[in-house]
């Protein structure tokens, strides 16, 4: 009844924002257009506005005033999927309906389902979208089944909560960084909520931390600077959105020409009110467009370049004042930067193979640190004894040295490190660590060259393994497959390919998937370094 709808869409509402601060931790992007919870907590808050203000019983009439706060106060594309999901719930209910029932609910989540997968151009699984699909499917499959709509609802939760840990398998970006989706996570919260309040829990003073049932607790990991992210690159600069109002709105014919401008493009309405959201690098023109269509409200622009570098610098900051040790390490290449980062990485100095930095240029990234125990990594072998001398610099500060001689040694060193441990031990670790790993690298040669039975011509491409050349060829993919040939581990081995700035993401996948026949039997994984110089890194573990 209209009562209890107002009740449990409140409590959603009150579960979401008890978790917003994690759900926007989850965050994949940095900041490309705000977060995620409060971006989610704001749409449900604003359909819960619109919902409350209305004094109808009736369940179809609430849920259109919600699906119209929603409307308009959809913050994102996390916030106007919330706005479809309202919409294509009450389009899906007959007219004056009064209370609902399980058919009214499975034909309701059925409906947000469809028009949540139309709200987006290009749906891609893994995400919120897959969240409401799979509730939508299950709903339907049960159905029939003998329980009341309170335990109906539990199960839906439930089953939510089981495809929600399972996002990383279906996105690879988040299984990379270790997270499920962010959009999915508080949709989840959001039904929490609804189920708390339908089993007469405290939603405010209750929440649980155990989301799963079965699979155990979803660890929330808020991101370093370090973001695992493709490229990196911000390619539209303006997050646009704005609503407008008009008369008999073609709201196809709006994408289509909007389309061209940009990226993440969302039109989602109907003939009379459209939301729409666009990151652009050309705001005017878009603005210029609608302006034909009828009257612009809430217009809203904000550099995601801007804001994207104030929460790098917010971020870098609190890591710097939380952290019990400082660790340093040299890397050159924006990939390979942020991969550090994510890994703990505090300060990153830029050099590598012809960019070796001073003593004062480790020195001076160590006292950046706000800490008074600092872990080096220079991760190449003709920067490990300009690194230890650092500590005469710094007599106040304890400076460890962990030896690596490679990228790779100084990302698997890095998994062995543990605030729980003290500095010795951690720099014990983090050495035996890196030296399990067997480093491999492709490059050209600056001159020709007889090495061993191998006659090298300048400028040929030739594959290194832990510092002896095993191989030259034409083409860097080439080398790198010859040099794993010649690795006798290699079945049953991890191997991690870090593709340099003079390779694409196209090329290397294509490298991946033909790595992935070849050698059945290993397990590769794929990244972006960016390094100069190197085609590509890897390592076999």
């Amino acid at each position: 009844e209209g009562s209890l709808l107002k009740e449990i869409i409140s409590a959603g509402t009150a579960c979401l924002y008890s978790h917003k601060a994690e759900v926007d931790a989850l965050n994949v992007f940095p900041v490309p257009d705000g977060d995620t919870g409060t971006n989610m907590y704001l749409t449900f808050q604003a359909a819960l506005r619109e919902l409350l203000n209305n004094s109808s019983t009736q369940v179809s009439d609430l849920l259109d005033s919600a699906a119209y706060g929603a409307l308009m106060g959809a913050r994102g594309n996390s916030g106007v999927i919330v706005s479809q999901f309202f919409r294509g719930f009450v389009k899906a209910l007959p007219k004056k309906t009064a209370n609902l029932t399980k058919k009214g609910l499975a034909e309701g989540l059925n409906g947000a389902y469809h028009l949540c997968y139309q709200a987006v151009r290009q749906p891609v699984e893994g995400t919120i979208l897959t969240i409401i699909r799979e509730s939508a499917n299950f709903a339907n499959e049960n159905v029939n089944n003998k329980s009341d709509i309170k335990e109906y609802f539990n199960q839906i939760y439930v089953h939510a909560c089981k495809i929600l840990a399972k996002t990383p398998e279906m996105l690879p970006v988040l299984k990379q960084a270790g997270v499920v989706d962010a959009g999915g996570q508080g949709l989840v919260f959001f039904f929490e909520g609804i189920k708390q309040k339908l089993n007469g829990e405290s939603v405010d003073d209750k929440v649980s931390n155990s989301i799963l049932n079965d699979s155990g607790k979803i660890s929330v990991t808020p991101y370093s600077d370090g973001e695992l992210l493709a490229d990196g690159v911000i390619s539209f600069q303006y997050c646009t959105e704005f609503i407008l109002k008009g008369k008999k709105l073609d709201l196809e014919h709006i994408k289509n020409n909007l389309n061209p401008h940009g990226d993440c493009l969302m039109v989602v309405g109907d003939e009379n009110t459209a939301k729409i959201h666009l990151h652009t690098n050309n705001p005017g023109i878009v603005l210029d467009f609608a302006v034909r269509f009828g009257d612009m409200y809430e217009i809203q622009i904000h550099n995601m370049v801007e804001q994207s570098q104030q929460r790098l610098e917010k971020i870098t900051q609190t890591t710097s004042n939380n952290s019990k040790y400082g660790i340093v390490a040299v890397a050159a290449g924006d990939g390979l930067e942020r991969i550090f980062r994510s890994l703990g990485v505090q300060v990153i100095v830029n050099g590598g193979q012809t960019m070796n930095p001073s003593i004062e240029d480790l020195a001076k990234a160590a006292s950046s640190i706000n800490s008074s125990q600092i872990i080096i990594l220079p991760n190449n072998k003709n920067i490990v004894l300009t690194a230890n001398h650092v500590q005469d610099l710094l007599p106040e500060r304890q400076v460890k040295v962990v030896p690596t001689h490679t990228i790779p040694e100084g990302l698997a060193a890095l998994i062995n490190y543990s605030e729980d441990y003290d500095l010795d031990d951690n720099v014990r670790q983090m050495t035996e660590k890196s030296e399990t790993v067997l480093t491999g690298e492709v490059t050209y040669a600056v001159r020709s060259v007889k090495y061993g039975d191998m006659d090298i011509k300048e400028g040929e491409i030739i594959g290194i393994l832990d510092g002896d050349i095993v191989t030259h060829g034409e083409t860097p993919e080439q080398v790198l497959e010859s040099a794993l040939q010649k690795t006798p581990r290699i079945n049953n081995c991890l191997v991690s390919i870090y593709y340099g700035s003079d390779v694409t993401s196209l090329v290397a996948q294509d490298l991946l998937n033909r790595l992935e026949k070849t050698f059945p039997e290993a397990e590769f994984e794929l990244y972006y370094g960016g390094q100069p110089l190197y085609y590509y890194l890897f390592s076999i573990e």
